[in-house]
């Protein structure tokens, strides 16, 4: 991995506006190097991304979404460039206004820190129609990856729980995901209830 602060040569000619989003995790920097190898998990995480369709295609991928942080649709084919070590990916997208997406890693402490930043073409005209695509999901997106990050890293170990949360719940809409979740909160607690229940009725009948 490289050193603190130190990025590799992934740039982006000529002028731009930029958005920044960034975290730390209980991970060693090569762990979330690994992490970050995954473009479609990564984007599949985003809460606010409904995602259509998904290709893979020579030096990239081809998908179709909605972003429900500003109401666009997305379709877009998006090359993909990786630092030799791994700790910088640049997502380059062929068309809109966004410009590309990098995800930087670097040692912070005893874990490491990812820093999103979001390349946009430099608009003057504050009227531009095209502002309307600004992609709002970007913390929201982060915040999601730095929960799911350290619950991977807490409960990672239990058979099934990558694949409930990265192949199955990933594989949602945002919206579905929700429903999920809230149906396995009410079952849970149901059964907790069926289980105090049980419980006092066995204690009523020893007495």
């Amino acid at each position: 991995m490289s050193a603190a602060g130190r990025q590799p040569p992934l740039a982006l000619a000529g002028p731009g506006d930029t958005a920044r989003a960034e975290i730390a995790v209980p991970l060693a920097p090569a762990a979330l190097a690994d992490f970050l190898a995954d473009v479609e998990r990564l984007f599949r995480l985003n809460p606010l991304l409904t995602i259509e369709s998904w290709r893979a295609c020579a030096g990239g991928f081809h998908f179709v979404a909605d972003n429900e942080s500003n109401g666009r649709r997305i379709d877009a084919a998006v090359a993909v460039e990786r630092a030799a070590d791994g700790s910088t990916l640049l997502l380059r997208y062929a068309t809109g206004l966004k410009r590309a997406t990098q995800l930087a890693v670097t040692a912070s402490g005893g874990g490491a820190r990812l820093v999103v930043t979001e390349h946009y073409a430099a608009v003057a005209d504050p009227a531009d129609p095209r502002l309307a695509e600004v992609d709002r999901s970007l913390v929201p997106w982060v915040a999601a990856l730095h929960r799911h990050l350290r619950a991977r890293r807490r409960w990672g170990w239990l058979p099934g729980w990558r694949w409930w949360h990265e192949r199955f719940l990933a594989g949602l809409a945002p919206r579905q995901r929700r429903i999920v979740r809230l149906l396995v909160w009410i079952s849970l607690l149901e059964f907790i209830a069926f289980l105090g229940l049980v419980l006092v009725w066995n204690l009523a009948a020893q007495r």
